[in-house]
C-alpha cells in the first residue's frame, strides 16, 4: 500500500480530510488518505455543526449518525454569561445575559424555513471517528492511520510523495496527479511557500477537556454554553461535550486565556483545581481532567488554495478563532465543493481549469468567515466595558460589577445598557445568513446578470435565491406520500440536477444531448403546482417563491447543490444553451472536451429521477 498510484493522495485524516475522503468515495475518485496521529483527534475542541454542513452530512448519508449522538436543539439553544457557575458570595452566580442561539428558541422559525438539516453540536472527539468509520466504509484499506507524508515534490502530471509508517519505519512513494494538503497548516502550505495573510497567536488559550457533575449549577437544561466573566477579571468559557446533553451532561470543555509571559501548571491536580477556580466549583467536587491542550488563536488566509497540482483546504488554507464556530465548518465545505472537481478532472469530464475554480469560490468564503469570526470576537472587548470589566485593575473591576448588580437605580439603568449591548453578540449566534447565504460570484457559475440579494449587516437575515452561485434554496416538496427538499433532488454521488417547471419536454432532450457530450450524470427533475402536472408537487408554493424561473425555464444545479445556471425560460435552442453551459462551468478551454487520465465514473445518464 506504501507504494500507490492514484489519483488523489489526502494528506490529514481530521475533520476536513476524512470528510474530503467520503465525498471523493461518493464521486468514484480512488484515493488514499494518510494521517500521522495513531488515531482521531481526542479533542472536543470543534463542536459546533452548522446548517449547511448539516445539507452536506445529509446529501451524503452521514447526517443521521451525526444526530443520533449530537445535542438536540433543545439542549443547544441558548447560550449564557454569568459570573460563575458557583459560589456563595454576593456577586458569584449572577446571571449577565442569555442568548437565543443555532436555530433554538426565538431563533427557530427562519432556520427551520430555510433548511431541512438543523444545526447540532458534537465535539471534534466524537465526530470525527464518526466521519472516519464512513470514509473506511466507502475506501477499504484506503485510510492509512500512522502515516506520514515526509515529503513530495510536484511536475506537470502529477505529485510525488514519500510516505512513513511511522510504527515500523517502513517508507514507499505514492504517486498521484493531485495532493489534497489537509494537515491542519502543519507543512504542506509552508512548503509550497504560500504566505498566509492575517494576524494571530499572540496569546494562549488553555483548553481542559473534563468530567464533573454540573447539574447544580449548569444555567439550564438549554443552554450548551456558558461565558464565565467574573468580577475578579477573569474571563472563560465552558462548553457541554456530551456523551448526553443538558444538565445530563458528563464531559465539558473549559477554555481559559494565558497573558502573554505567564505559566501554568498544566499537572492534572493543578488544572483540576483551576478548573473549580475559574468556575467557583466545592473543593470537594469531583474533577476528572481528561486532556489538556494549549493552543494560540490565529486569523489567516493563505493567499492560494491551489499550487500546481496541491490543493490546500480546511486549516491548512485558513485559520480563524473558534468565535461563530466557522473554522470546521468552513473545512468541510471546501472538501465539498473540491470532491466533485476532482472527480470530473480525474474522470475525463472536465478540463484542469476547473479546479482553478476552487480557489476562486472558496478563497473569498474563508476570508469572509475569518473577518467574522474576529468581529465576534472583537465585540467582546464592548461587552466587558459595558460591564465595568477594567483590564489590570481588578479593584476597579470588582467596584463595577458592585454597581451594576445592584439594586440600586444606576444598577438597574447598567443593566439595561448591558442587555441592549449583549444582544448585538448576536452576530455570532444568530449568524443564519452567514452560515447559508455565501454565493460564488465567480468559477464554475454562469452568472445571469441579476443582481444578489442585500446582504444583512448583522449576519442574520438570509435571502433564499437560485441566482447562480448561490446554494441551491430549500423547498418541501411532494411526491406521492413522501415529503423531500428541493436540496434532496441532487444524490450524492457527483450528479448534476436540471430542475424545470412542468413544460420540461424540451428540457428533457437537451438533458440527454448534454449528459452524452460531456459524458456526466445528470438528472432532470420538474416541479409543479399541482400533484400530476410534474415529478414533484410544491405544495406549499414555497418553491414558486423563489425558483426564479417561468414554467418553461431550467436551473442547472452543481453535486455540490450550489446553482451553475439559470434559464428563466426556454429559448430557441435549450440543448445548444444548456451545452454551452456544460462546457463553461466543466473548464473546457476547447471545442470539445479534453480526454484525461480516468477514474472510473458515474455512468452517464440523464434520468428523471434523483440519483
Amino acid at each position: 500500500m506504501l507504494d500507490a498510484d492514484v489519483p488523489v493522495l489526502v494528506v490529514g485524516g481530521g475533520g476536513c480530510g476524512l470528510a474530503a475522503s467520503v465525498f471523493l468515495s461518493d464521486a468514484d475518485v480512488p484515493h488514499l488518505l494518510v494521517e500521522r496521529r495513531e488515531s482521531t483527534s481526542v479533542l472536543p475542541r470543534a463542536h459546533y455543526l452548522n446548517q449547511r454542513t448539516m445539507e452536506i452530512f445529509r446529501q451524503h448519508g452521514i447526517a443521521d449518525d451525526v444526530y443520533r449522538i449530537s445535542a438536540p436543539l433543545a439542549h443547544m439553544s441558548e447560550i449564557a454569561w454569568c459570573t460563575s457557575l458557583g459560589g456563595d458570595g454576593p456577586l458569584d452566580a449572577r446571571e449577565l445575559h442569555r442568548m437565543d442561539a443555532f436555530g433554538g428558541g426565538g431563533t427557530a422559525g427562519p432556520y427551520a424555513a430555510d433548511s431541512p438539516g438543523p444545526s447540532t453540536n458534537l465535539p471534534q472527539h466524537r465526530l470525527e471517528p464518526l466521519l472516519r468509520r464512513h470514509a473506511e466504509q466507502r475506501a477499504p484499506a484506503r485510510l492509512l492511520f500512522h502515516h506520514e507524508m515526509t515529503e513530495f515534490t510536484q511536475d506537470e502530471d502529477g505529485v510525488t510523495a514519500r510516505i512513513t509508517d511511522r510504527s515500523t519505519g517502513e517508507t514507499g512513494t505514492v504517486r498521484a496527479r493531485y495532493l489534497l494538503g489537509a494537515d491542519g497548516g502543519r507543512s504542506i502550505g509552508r512548503s509550497l511557500d504560500v504566505p498566509m495573510d492575517g494576524a494571530g497567536g499572540g496569546f494562549t488559550i488553555i483548553s481542559v477537556h473534563f468530567s464533573a457533575d454540573l447539574s447544580r449549577w449548569w444555567p439550564g437544561d438549554g443552554v450548551l454554553m456558558t461565558h464565565i466573566i467574573s468580577p475578579d477579571g477573569e474571563v472563560s468559557v465552558v462548553v457541554a461535550t456530551g456523551p448526553e446533553w443538558g444538565l445530563a451532561s458528563d464531559e465539558w470543555a473549559l477554555h481559559f486565556r494565558v497573558p502573554p509571559g505567564a505559566e501554568v501548571d498544566l499537572g492534572t491536580e493543578a488544572i483540576a483545581a483551576r478548573v473549580r477556580e475559574l468556575l467557583k466549583l466545592p473543593r470537594e467536587l469531583g474533577v476528572r481532567v481528561r486532556h489538556v491542550s494549549e493552543y494560540r488563536p490565529e486569523a489567516v488566509v493563505a493567499r492560494a488554495f491551489r499550487a500546481g497540482r496541491v490543493l490546500l483546504a480546511g486549516d491548512a488554507a485558513h485559520r480563524q478563532p473558534p468565535a461563530a464556530g466557522g473554522g470546521l465548518n468552513t473545512a468541510v465545505q471546501d472538501a465539498h465543493n473540491l470532491a466533485w472537481k476532482l472527480g470530473a478532472v480525474c474522470g475525463g469530464r472536465a478540463g484542469d481549469a476547473l479546479l482553478d475554480s476552487y480557489e476562486a469560490e472558496r478563497l473569498p468564503v474563508a476570508e469572509r468567515n475569518v473577518s467574522w469570526a474576529m468581529t465576534c470576537l472583537r465585540n467582546y472587548g464592548v461587552l466587558f466595558a459595558s460591564l465595568g470589566l477594567v483590564p489590570g485593575q481588578p479593584e476597579a473591576t470588582r467596584a463595577g460589577f458592585r454597581e451594576l448588580l445592584s439594586g440600586t437605580p444606576i444598577g438597574e439603568t447598567r443593566r439595561t445598557v448591558v442587555r441592549e449591548v449583549f444582544a448585538t453578540q448576536r452576530i455570532e449566534y444568530q449568524a443564519h445568513d452567514i452560515e447559508l447565504g455565501h454565493s460564488y460570484p465567480a468559477g464554475a457559475v454562469l452568472p445571469d446578470g441579476t443582481p444578489p440579494p442585500p446582504r444583512d449587516p448583522l449576519g442574520a437575515a438570509y435571502h433564499p435565491v437560485t441566482r447562480p452561485g448561490h446554494r441551491l434554496p430549500h423547498a418541501w416538496l411532494r411526491r406521492g406520500d413522501t415529503r423531500v427538499s428541493t436540496l434532496d433532488l441532487v444524490g450524492r454521488h457527483a450528479g448534476f440536477v436540471l430542475i424545470t417547471g412542468p413544460l420540461s419536454e424540451g428540457w428533457a432532450v437537451a438533458a440527454k444531448k448534454a449528459a452524452d457530450t460531456h459524458r456526466v450524470a445528470l438528472t432532470v427533475v420538474s416541479i409543479g403546482s399541482r400533484p400530476d402536472a410534474a415529478d414533484y408537487w410544491d405544495a406549499d408554493g414555497a418553491w414558486a417563491a423563489v425558483r426564479g424561473t417561468e414554467d418553461d425555464g431550467a436551473l442547472l444545479v452543481r453535486p455540490d447543490q450550489h446553482v451553475a445556471w439559470r434559464a428563466a425560460h426556454a429559448g430557441e435552442h435549450p440543448d445548444q444553451d444548456l451545452g454551452a453551459a456544460f462546457h463553461r462551468v466543466l473548464g473546457h478551454s476547447g471545442a470539445t472536451a479534453p480526454g484525461g487520465e480516468p477514474c472510473p465514473p458515474p455512468t452517464p445518464s440523464a434520468s428523471s429521477t434523483p440519483s
